[in-house]
């Protein structure tokens, strides 16, 4: 992964899946021309589906090391097959990349979805804990009220059953969540900006270190054929015009501000800038990934 100014960035990855590429959509002359010349992950023609990265991105900067959107999780029950009781070695690979659980100072979740906040806790000895016990845990109001159980309130979604009691509720009770309203500032180089339509509250982490800047976009986007039509879009948003606004607007942002973007599910390399191509934004992907 490259680094961001005098930031630090690397990956942790869960696992991938297949997806299928016409959940998105079905428009040949599209395909051939935005999908079929990106990197082999995008698309396999062979089965029509794309690569489902499933990932946490890890932040060293301002003598802080920050962990965004902390996967699925292992020996959780969950109606999606592949994460059903799941066994990763996703602890395994955060040590590769330099860090371990005590050492993580700052835990973000970009929303709260079974997928980016499932390694908040662990099970030990029958309880669910914090798996971070010395960060800070950043839920942005909006969405912690979205997910809160305890209101009553909570909006129906099968696929994100159990998560906040799971995944968020243990964070509080041990007295390491912080709950945010946006725009926030986490440090110098880092803030926290709304990014809502996927989720109510659903949120981006910007970085801006040196001469350059980042977004951490979790589910902003799940695809790269999303930055030049922004309506493509996979089931499962609060708000889906909203979060079709949001996404062609950051497309935007990305672009004028010659950014880098890091999603929470592409297929390698995995992050990348947004370029001009007559009318039309196109994703362009990074340098592929060493190591």
């Amino acid at each position: 992964m490259p680094d961001v100014g005098r930031a630090r960035v690397e990956r942790v990855e869960e696992q991938q899946l297949p997806v299928p590429f016409t959940l998105l959509t079905d428009d040949a002359e599209f395909i051939a021309r935005r999908v079929d010349p990106l990197p082999e992950g995008f698309l396999d023609r062979s089965s029509m589906t794309f690569a489902f990265s499933n990932h946490s991105w890890l932040i060293r900067v301002d003598g802080l090391t920050m962990l965004v959107d902390p996967c699925n999780g292992n020996g959780r029950r969950r109606l999606v097959p592949y994460f059903d009781h799941q066994n990763l070695p996703w602890l395994d690979r955060l040590q590769a990349a330099g860090t371990t659980p005590d050492a993580v100072d700052v835990v973000f979740c970009t929303h709260l979805h079974n997928d980016h906040c499932g390694w908040n806790t662990m099970e030990v000895a029958g309880r669910w804990v914090p798996t971070f016990p010395r960060a800070a845990y950043l839920f942005v109001d909006a969405e912690y009220r979205r997910w809160d159980t305890s209101t009553g309130e909570t909006h129906p979604n099968t696929f994100n059953e159990s998560v906040f009691d799971e995944c968020v509720r243990p964070v509080v009770d041990a007295g390491r969540a912080k709950l945010i309203s946006l725009p926030y500032s986490v440090s110098p180089s880092v803030s926290v900006e709304t990014a809502p339509g996927h989720t109510v509250g659903h949120a981006l982490l910007r970085l801006d270190s040196g001469d350059e800047r980042a977004y951490f976009s979790g589910d902003v986007f799940h695809h790269p054929a999303q930055v030049s039509r922004p309506e493509l879009h996979l089931p499962g948003c609060d708000d889906l015009d909203q979060a079709i606004a949001t996404r062609r607007s950051l497309s935007r942002r990305i672009h004028d501000e010659q950014a880098l973007m890091f999603p929470a599910h592409f297929a390698a390399p995995h992050y990348g800038r947004v370029d001009r191509d007559d009318a039309e934004l196109v994703f362009v992907p990074g340098s592929e990934e060493s190591g």
